[in-house]
């Protein structure tokens, strides 16, 4: 008696598998809308969606030392997007334009969602109806 194998081919790892109603799969590449969804919000929709916990942000803020006054970066991301300042506040406790305080926190977060540091928090799933 032969045993027949059924070769099964595998996803790449880097890949997720999202079902729709028609019962067909569809490969999605990892962070293809996340990244477009949040690099197109602004730096007031993404503050609201970190405040709500909607959005991951890390605990150690990190700094991108080529990029936009590493000095201040730091400060004025926690500033902006933990304790809720303005970008005029922080210009006017730094020394800068609004522009400026703008560019910097525009830049970061480009910059983080690519590195993958913010991404969306995914809803809760319902919790299963049992019938009795």
């Amino acid at each position: 008696m032969a045993v027949g194998l059924i070769v099964v081919p595998s996803l790449p790892t880097n890949h997720r598998v999202q079902s729709n109603e028609a019962s067909s799969l569809t490969v999605v590449p990892p962070h293809s809308t996340n990244t477009e969804q949040f690099e197109a919000c602004t730096l007031v929709e993404l503050r609201r969606r970190i405040r709500q916990n909607r959005v991951s942000f890390p605990s150690q803020v990190p700094t991108f030392e080529k990029h936009d006054r590493p000095d201040i970066q730091y400060k004025a991301v926690q500033l902006y997007f933990l304790f809720g300042w303005s970008c005029n506040r922080i210009a006017q406790r730094h020394g800068l334009l609004r522009q400026r305080v703008q560019q910097i926190l525009s830049t970061w977060k480009r910059r983080a969602i690519q590195t993958g540091y913010i991404q969306e928090i995914p809803p809760p799933l319902p919790a299963a109806v049992e019938s009795n």
